[in-house]
């Protein structure tokens, strides 16, 4: 299987055995149920808690509250086998776990971490976290949402958009301005909401171009009153851990990002293999292997580059250049292998009954989601530039 050696070099015996676990549960549980997710538009919740039961949910979380206590690395084992099989129900677990239980479990009370990060881990629960405004975007600091202090409460008034999860999230991590001006990176204040709270809804479902398995919409606050206690970290520091927390999410992308791409070319290398034309297989064309050739270079630079970064975030090292240049290069590279993949297939590729039509909408999501392609290219820049001051 194409990979493998790199994979063997990159990650331990333990880290090995859970991809091989989460290959098989991926394989037996959840490719059996892709057509009926993608037609839901939302992942199965017993396929959520039976990940939580296998702790496949908690892998890199405390042990403390249900975790595994490993490495950050498992996280990306995870994501990518699920984005392989369904990428759509990686972006939902994605959101949940390493968006919304990251946050609460970095800087929650312990008293939250009981009620809210407990069972997420459990799969008993699912979260989402709401950055986004209509007006906001890319400026995450142009954030409209406000929440004023009342009485030794809070009230939230705002809307936010394109939120991951929102339709079947239990609980929502909202982020609204409680001082300062736009623009200012002090000011930003990060609230625990719980569905059911008067004040409190969310849209339908977006009619999106991909990732048809997660449910995406948005955010409604209207006088949201909120406890003090549901404060997540200390008041004013919100946007801070946003950025902070910004270059492990787009790493972490990447695995998506590789597990797209992967699937392409596992189906890809087949079909080609087996594909007959003009007397000769179409794996025999110098074209054809130009694309698949492509295929396995991107994934391999971008495997390689995932798990080296992961590691730095173990040990503490800022990343911000090396997770933007993997967040623009892996996304990039997916969507050039989808692409690829559909073409290498002609018409059956094109068919929604072929998984590498999913893909091909799937991926498109990685070019924006977590920062554009664009913004990536501005901090590549920012940071290159950096080490060449102006005379």
């Amino acid at each position: 299987m194409s990979g493998q050696a790199t994979l063997a070099s990159l990650l331990t015996e333990e880290e090995l055995a859970l991809q091989d676990s989460v290959r098989r549960f991926m394989r037996n549980e959840v490719q059996p149920r892709c057509a009926a997710m993608e037609g839901a538009g939302e992942p199965p919740r017993d396929l959520i808690l039976k990940m939580g039961q296998l702790g496949l949910l908690g892998s890199f979380f405390p042990e403390e509250y249900g975790g595994s206590g490993a490495s950050i690395a498992t996280r990306a084992i995870i994501s990518e086998e699920t984005a392989r099989v369904n990428a759509g129900f990686d972006i939902t677990l994605f959101a949940d776990i390493a968006l919304f239980a990251r946050a609460v479990s970095n800087h929650g009370t312990h008293a939250q971490k009981l009620k809210y990060l407990v069972p997420v881990l459990r799969g008993e629960k699912i979260g989402a976290m709401a950055i986004t405004e209509t007006k906001g975007g890319s400026n995450a600091l142009g954030a409209r949402t406000t929440g004023r202090a009342l009485g030794g409460e809070y009230v939230l008034n705002g809307a936010k958009t394109f939120i991951t999860n929102a339709p079947i999230a239990d609980f929502i991590l909202v982020l609204a301005r409680t001082s300062g001006q736009e623009r200012q990176v002090d000011g930003g204040t990060w609230f625990i909401l719980e569905r059911g709270t008067p004040g409190l809804s969310t849209g339908k479902p977006f009619d999106k171009l991909g990732m048809k398995s997660s449910p995406t919409a948005e955010v409604f606050l209207s006088d949201v009153r909120v406890a003090a206690d549901q404060v997540l970290g200390e008041v004013g520091r919100g946007f801070h851990y946003l950025f902070n927390a910004l270059d492990v999410e787009r790493v972490l992308e990447g695995a998506s990002t590789i597990g797209i791409a992967q699937a392409c070319l596992d189906l890809s290398a087949a079909y080609a293999q087996q594909r007959e034309v003009f007397g000769k297989f179409i794996a025999q064309y110098q074209l054809i292997q130009e694309k698949i050739a492509a295929m396995e270079s991107g994934i391999e630079l971008s495997r390689t580059m995932l798990y080296r970064l992961l590691r730095a975030v173990d040990r503490g090292e800022k990343i911000t250049r090396e997770a933007a240049i993997l967040k623009l290069y892996s996304s990039q590279m997916a969507v050039q292998a989808a692409a690829d993949a559909v073409q290498i297939m002609g018409g059956y590729g094109y068919m929604e009954d072929n998984q590498v039509a999913r893909f091909f909408r799937d991926a498109k999501h990685h070019e924006i989601g977590a920062g554009t392609s664009e913004i990536m290219k501005i901090i590549i820049a920012r940071e290159a530039l950096k080490r060449y001051p102006g005379n």
